[in-house]
């Protein structure tokens, strides 16, 4: 046990390293929408944060950094071990939660959701606040199985964009995503994308896709593209960097009804026709589903080294994901 009074610093993004901040005042900052990246606490036994693509960080023992700098990650929970220790989170979208102690979890799993400030207080007893909790987690999305691929499809009116993930950023500069070993995720996005477009189109569906053009277009020309296109979804391909798990993972916009039913029947068709798990479908405001005028969705086709076998199969993969963008329209 410490016998150090309770402080607390943060990093912040875009500011750095805050200064310390004694117990009971807040750290971090509260309007300005900015994450929390890492923390160092003293007067407490040890402590671990929850970070963005990265889970659960390794206990550290108090004066020790607890986090990342300079990667851009969110920190989303933090958990904390000390005697007659209260700690709160103030959350993205959902301000402060209520007061956990003991190591409990403060803030939240599985939402893509940053941390922006923290508070912490020594009380013999603990502390509550009415109707509201310490921390959630995001369930994922209800998993809807389509009917069996039919060996023939009538044509369907539509209009979609497919996006292969990264490429060419908007200084002009390759960006090859995620890479391991030989293998870079926008080669292999390229490959599924250019699949999925060839059997759209076959299928009677409109495709507007810079699969035509060798995958030119950073996401933002490629919002920007959908949108003055005017289609009717949006689906851009991903696949996750060398240590996630294994599956995939849809991510939608939070709270968006259609943007879940198009990344469910992607999800039920790669999964049916690949034998692919899925770690479900997370809600959080990226970028591509955020700006885009149409239900979208990220799809993150699993893991670029555990997954690798299925993802060099781009003909079946992409006739996969056109399958599920055709059962949604």
């Amino acid at each position: 046990m410490s016998n150090k009074a309770l402080r607390c610093k943060v990093h912040i993004q875009n500011k750095g390293w805050s200064e310390w901040v004694q117990e009971g005042r807040l750290v971090g900052t509260v309007g300005e929408f900015l994450r929390l990246e890492a923390v160092i606490l003293e007067g407490v036994d040890e402590y671990r944060v929850h970070v963005q693509d990265l889970g659960w960080s390794e206990w550290v023992k108090e004066g020790e950094v607890a986090g990342t700098e300079g990667k851009g990650l969110r920190i989303e929970a933090i958990e904390i071990k000390g005697d007659n220790v209260n700690y709160q989170v103030h959350v993205e979208n959902f301000g402060w939660l209520d007061w956990a102690r003991d190591g409990e979890t403060a803030g939240t799993v599985g939402c893509g959701l940053r941390v922006e400030a923290i508070r912490i207080v020594r009380s013999a007893e603990p502390f509550s606040v009415d109707d509201s909790r310490s921390h959630f987690e995001q369930a994922p999305a209800p998993i809807v199985i389509p009917d069996p691929v039919q060996p023939v499809h009538g044509n369907k009116q539509g209009k979609v964009y497919i996006a292969p993930g990264h490429g060419t950023q908007t200084n002009g500069v390759w960006d090859s995503g995620c890479v391991d070993g030989e293998y870079t995720e926008a080669e292999l996005m390229l490959n599924v994308a250019r699949v999925a477009v060839e059997m759209l189109r076959k299928w009677g569906v409109i495709v507007v896709s810079e699969a035509d053009s060798g995958n030119d277009k950073n996401m933002v020309y490629s919002v920007d593209s959908a949108n003055e296109a005017g289609v009717d979804v949006y689906v851009s391909l991903h696949c996750d960097y060398n240590l996630a798990p294994s599956g995939t993972l849809p991510i939608i916009y939070p709270g968006s009804e259609e943007g879940a039913r198009l990344a469910n029947c992607i999800n039920s068709s790669v999964m049916a026709l690949m034998g692919l798990g899925s770690r479900g479908v997370m809600q959080r405001d990226d970028y591509e589903v955020s700006y885009t005028d149409m239900p979208a969705c990220i799809f993150e086709l699993g893991s670029i080294s555990r997954d690798i076998l299925k993802l060099v199969d781009s003909r079946s993969f992409g006739i996969a994901i056109a399958q599920g963008i055709y059962d949604y329209l």
